[in-house]
């Protein structure tokens, strides 16, 4: 199991392969752009995938992982966010080229929720014990 915990109406569940799976589906399919599609797979890759739900990333190191400016970056997470998808908890001061700049990045628990609602009838609709 992966240690993830994911906490809804005060019970908590383990989260396993399955959930990280339909997480990966979901925006994979979710008709975004492609720039919206690439930083949340980034951010994903960098959270879920790594048992965790927020790290700290570069706005520097989040450009060249998804190959496109930081001008279009901007855009992009100011989009991700104006839809409910991410949540980003931004580092003050500094240049924002700066590699040693991070802000904290997650994707949202509206996301998140709607991802373990999958999960969740999957599991209850195959015979599962969640």
């Amino acid at each position: 199991m992966s240690g993830l915990i994911f906490t809804f109406n005060d019970e908590d569940f383990e989260i396993d392969e399955f959930y990280k799976s339909l997480m990966f589906q979901e925006i994979m399919d979710g008709g975004f752009s492609r720039n919206e599609r690439d930083v949340m797979l980034v951010i994903f890759r960098k959270t879920v995938h790594f048992n965790k739900w927020s790290d700290r990333i570069g706005n520097h190191w989040l450009c060249k992982a998804v190959g496109i400016g930081e001008n279009t970056l901007r855009a992009t997470l100011r989009q991700l966010e104006a839809k409910g998808l991410i949540d980003i908890k931004r580092s003050s001061g500094g240049r924002s080229i700066s590699p040693k700049r991070f802000s904290l990045f997650s994707l949202s628990d509206e996301f998140a929720t709607m991802v373990f609602n999958r999960w969740l009838k999957a599991k209850e609709e195959n015979g599962f014990f969640v």
